[in-house]
Protein backbone atom coordinates (compact mmCIF):
# COMPACT_ATOMS: atom_id res chain seq x y z
CA UNK A 1 0.00 0.00 0.00
CA UNK A 2 1.78 3.41 -0.89
CA UNK A 3 1.53 6.28 1.32
CA UNK A 4 -0.95 8.43 -0.12
CA UNK A 5 -3.82 5.00 -0.14
CA UNK A 6 -3.24 4.23 3.56
CA UNK A 7 -3.72 8.00 4.50
CA UNK A 8 -6.63 8.00 2.55
CA UNK A 9 -8.11 4.95 4.26
CA UNK A 10 -6.25 5.13 7.56
CA UNK A 11 -5.89 8.66 8.33
CA UNK A 12 -1.86 8.14 9.12
CA UNK A 13 1.13 7.09 7.22
CA UNK A 14 4.91 7.27 8.17
CA UNK A 15 7.04 8.16 5.48
CA UNK A 16 11.06 8.35 5.48
CA UNK A 17 11.62 11.88 4.93
CA UNK A 18 14.94 13.09 6.50
CA UNK A 19 18.40 11.63 6.94
CA UNK A 20 18.52 10.32 10.46
CA UNK A 21 21.85 11.59 11.75
CA UNK A 22 20.35 15.07 10.18
CA UNK A 23 17.60 14.48 12.71
CA UNK A 24 19.59 13.26 15.54
CA UNK A 25 21.97 16.48 15.12
CA UNK A 26 18.71 18.70 15.56
CA UNK A 27 18.31 17.11 18.78
CA UNK A 28 21.40 19.47 19.59
CA UNK A 29 19.21 22.47 19.50
CA UNK A 30 17.16 20.82 22.35
CA UNK A 31 20.45 20.39 24.06
CA UNK A 32 21.75 23.75 23.91
CA UNK A 33 18.60 25.39 24.40
CA UNK A 34 18.06 23.60 28.02
CA UNK A 35 21.88 24.75 28.68
CA UNK A 36 20.69 28.51 27.84
CA UNK A 37 17.74 28.08 30.50
CA UNK A 38 19.96 26.43 33.30
CA UNK A 39 22.33 29.07 33.13
CA UNK A 40 19.73 31.46 33.73
CA UNK A 41 18.64 30.00 36.89
CA UNK A 42 20.12 30.48 40.50
CA UNK A 43 20.42 26.96 40.89
CA UNK A 44 24.15 26.23 40.21
CA UNK A 45 24.53 25.15 36.25
CA UNK A 46 26.03 21.63 37.26
CA UNK A 47 23.29 20.77 38.78
CA UNK A 48 21.34 20.77 35.64
CA UNK A 49 23.14 17.59 34.54
CA UNK A 50 25.04 18.58 31.74
CA UNK A 51 26.78 15.91 31.57
CA UNK A 52 23.99 13.28 31.40
CA UNK A 53 22.56 11.87 27.78
CA UNK A 54 19.72 14.42 26.45
CA UNK A 55 17.38 11.74 26.62
CA UNK A 56 17.72 11.08 30.71
CA UNK A 57 18.82 14.60 31.55
CA UNK A 58 15.39 16.14 32.87
CA UNK A 59 14.66 12.58 34.41
CA UNK A 60 18.11 13.24 36.05
CA UNK A 61 17.54 16.80 37.38
CA UNK A 62 13.21 15.80 38.48
CA UNK A 63 15.25 13.42 40.95
CA UNK A 64 16.39 16.75 42.99
CA UNK A 65 15.22 19.13 41.79
CA UNK A 66 11.13 18.67 40.37
CA UNK A 67 10.22 21.78 40.03
CA UNK A 68 13.64 23.09 37.76
CA UNK A 69 13.19 19.98 35.78
CA UNK A 70 9.38 20.84 35.26
CA UNK A 71 10.57 24.57 34.04
CA UNK A 72 13.19 22.63 31.93
CA UNK A 73 10.22 20.49 29.81
CA UNK A 74 8.41 23.72 29.98
CA UNK A 75 10.95 25.80 28.17
CA UNK A 76 11.90 22.95 25.65
CA UNK A 77 8.15 22.42 24.44
CA UNK A 78 7.74 26.44 24.61
CA UNK A 79 10.30 28.00 22.44
CA UNK A 80 13.26 25.15 21.67
CA UNK A 81 11.88 24.80 18.16
CA UNK A 82 12.88 28.30 16.85
CA UNK A 83 16.64 26.36 16.82
CA UNK A 84 18.38 26.57 13.54
CA UNK A 85 18.31 22.97 13.28
CA UNK A 86 14.97 21.94 13.79
CA UNK A 87 13.53 25.02 12.01
CA UNK A 88 15.55 23.66 9.16
CA UNK A 89 13.48 20.52 9.45
CA UNK A 90 10.29 22.27 9.43
CA UNK A 91 10.84 24.41 6.46
CA UNK A 92 12.06 21.43 4.10
CA UNK A 93 10.37 21.92 1.18
CA UNK A 94 10.21 18.30 1.02
CA UNK A 95 7.49 18.66 4.53
CA UNK A 96 4.58 20.35 3.00
CA UNK A 97 5.40 18.96 -0.50
CA UNK A 98 4.62 15.05 1.44
CA UNK A 99 1.55 16.84 3.17
CA UNK A 100 0.28 18.36 0.61
CA UNK A 101 0.31 15.02 -1.97
CA UNK A 102 -1.17 13.01 1.09
CA UNK A 103 -4.19 15.20 1.86
CA UNK A 104 -4.80 16.57 -1.27
CA UNK A 105 -5.07 20.16 -0.21
CA UNK A 106 -2.81 23.17 -1.09
CA UNK A 107 -1.16 24.28 2.34
CA UNK A 108 -0.08 27.48 3.78
CA UNK A 109 0.59 28.41 6.80
CA UNK A 110 1.97 26.10 10.60
CA UNK A 111 2.63 25.82 13.75
CA UNK A 112 5.71 24.31 14.81
CA UNK A 113 6.82 23.04 18.62
CA UNK A 114 8.86 20.30 20.16
CA UNK A 115 7.01 18.07 22.11
CA UNK A 116 8.36 15.01 24.83
CA UNK A 117 7.55 12.08 26.41
CA UNK A 118 9.61 11.59 29.83
CA UNK A 119 9.34 9.38 32.08
CA UNK A 120 9.12 11.39 35.52
CA UNK A 121 6.09 13.51 33.90
CA UNK A 122 3.83 10.70 32.92
CA UNK A 123 1.00 13.36 33.49
CA UNK A 124 2.00 15.46 31.04
CA UNK A 125 1.48 12.55 27.71
CA UNK A 126 -1.01 13.38 25.41
CA UNK A 127 -4.07 11.37 26.04
CA UNK A 128 -6.37 10.55 23.14
CA UNK A 129 -7.25 13.22 21.10
CA UNK A 130 -6.67 14.73 17.46
CA UNK A 131 -5.57 17.80 16.34
CA UNK A 132 -8.80 19.73 15.87
CA UNK A 133 -11.21 18.91 18.31
CA UNK A 134 -13.70 21.90 17.13
CA UNK A 135 -14.24 21.61 13.44
CA UNK A 136 -15.07 25.56 13.37
CA UNK A 137 -12.72 26.88 10.52
CA UNK A 138 -10.87 29.13 13.01
CA UNK A 139 -7.54 29.10 14.49
CA UNK A 140 -6.77 25.34 15.32
CA UNK A 141 -9.82 24.37 12.69
CA UNK A 142 -7.79 25.59 10.05
CA UNK A 143 -5.16 22.68 10.80
CA UNK A 144 -5.35 20.23 7.68
CA UNK A 145 -2.21 17.45 8.48
CA UNK A 146 0.15 17.17 10.61
CA UNK A 147 3.80 16.07 11.02
CA UNK A 148 5.75 14.12 13.84
CA UNK A 149 8.72 14.33 13.34
CA UNK A 150 10.74 12.48 16.67
CA UNK A 151 14.32 13.36 16.91
CA UNK A 152 15.48 9.56 18.40
CA UNK A 153 14.04 6.54 17.24
CA UNK A 154 10.39 6.15 18.49
CA UNK A 155 8.15 2.94 18.42
CA UNK A 156 5.65 0.78 21.01
CA UNK A 157 8.86 0.51 23.56
CA UNK A 158 10.11 4.12 23.59
CA UNK A 159 7.60 6.64 23.59
CA UNK A 160 6.20 6.59 19.95
CA UNK A 161 2.54 7.29 18.88
CA UNK A 162 -0.62 5.03 19.74
CA UNK A 163 -3.45 5.56 16.49
CA UNK A 164 -6.39 4.46 16.17
CA UNK A 165 -6.76 3.90 12.61
CA UNK A 166 -9.48 4.84 9.93
CA UNK A 167 -9.93 8.19 8.65
CA UNK A 168 -12.57 10.02 10.21
CA UNK A 169 -15.45 12.66 8.55
CA UNK A 170 -15.24 14.79 12.26
CA UNK A 171 -13.85 15.21 15.75
CA UNK A 172 -14.72 12.17 17.51
CA UNK A 173 -14.96 14.71 20.33
CA UNK A 174 -17.88 16.24 20.93
CA UNK A 175 -18.84 19.97 22.48
CA UNK A 176 -20.31 17.66 25.87
CA UNK A 177 -16.86 15.93 26.51
CA UNK A 178 -14.61 17.34 29.10
CA UNK A 179 -12.13 19.69 27.24
CA UNK A 180 -10.28 18.48 24.36
CA UNK A 181 -9.60 14.64 25.31
CA UNK A 182 -11.37 11.41 22.95
CA UNK A 183 -13.36 9.12 25.68
CA UNK A 184 -12.67 5.80 25.17
CA UNK A 185 -15.83 4.79 24.71
CA UNK A 186 -16.00 6.37 20.92
CA UNK A 187 -13.03 4.53 20.01
CA UNK A 188 -14.91 1.15 19.84
CA UNK A 189 -14.72 -0.73 17.28
CA UNK A 190 -11.44 1.62 15.51
CA UNK A 191 -7.79 -0.86 15.27
CA UNK A 192 -5.37 0.72 17.08
CA UNK A 193 -1.78 1.08 15.42
CA UNK A 194 1.17 1.46 16.83
CA UNK A 195 3.51 2.61 14.26
CA UNK A 196 7.48 1.92 14.34
CA UNK A 197 9.24 5.41 13.82
CA UNK A 198 12.73 5.14 13.16
CA UNK A 199 14.65 8.89 13.29
CA UNK A 200 14.35 10.28 9.78
CA UNK A 201 10.54 9.34 9.36
CA UNK A 202 8.00 12.05 9.51
CA UNK A 203 4.33 10.83 10.38
CA UNK A 204 1.64 12.11 9.09
CA UNK A 205 -1.64 12.58 10.71
CA UNK A 206 -4.64 13.67 9.08
CA UNK A 207 -6.52 16.35 10.84
CA UNK A 208 -9.29 14.13 12.57
CA UNK A 209 -7.04 11.23 13.50
CA UNK A 210 -7.05 10.16 16.76
CA UNK A 211 -3.86 9.61 18.42
CA UNK A 212 -2.21 9.81 22.15
CA UNK A 213 1.20 9.29 23.52
CA UNK A 214 2.49 5.89 24.70
CA UNK A 215 5.23 6.10 28.02
CA UNK A 216 8.67 6.26 27.37
CA UNK A 217 11.84 4.58 29.24
CA UNK A 218 13.94 7.58 28.50
CA UNK A 219 13.06 10.49 27.32
CA UNK A 220 11.59 11.19 23.65
CA UNK A 221 11.70 14.37 21.93
CA UNK A 222 9.63 15.04 18.96
CA UNK A 223 9.29 18.23 16.58
CA UNK A 224 5.52 18.57 15.63
CA UNK A 225 4.68 20.90 12.79
CA UNK A 226 0.74 21.65 12.52
CA UNK A 227 -0.18 22.68 8.71
CA UNK A 228 -2.76 24.78 7.82
CA UNK A 229 -5.26 25.02 4.59
CA UNK A 230 -4.00 27.38 2.30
Amino acid sequence: MTAAAQFAGQGYAAVPLFDGERVRAAAGDIAEHIDRVARALYLPFEQSCPDAPLSERIDRVHERERSVANLLRVAVCTDAHRGQGLQALANDPRLIATAEELSGRSLAGKIVRVRASIACFPEHRHAWHSDVARDDGTACGKVVVTAWIPLSDAGPENGGLEIAAGRQPAPLASIGDDGFEIPEWRLAGLPRVRPACPAGTALFLDRFTPHRTLPAKATRFALVVWMKAA
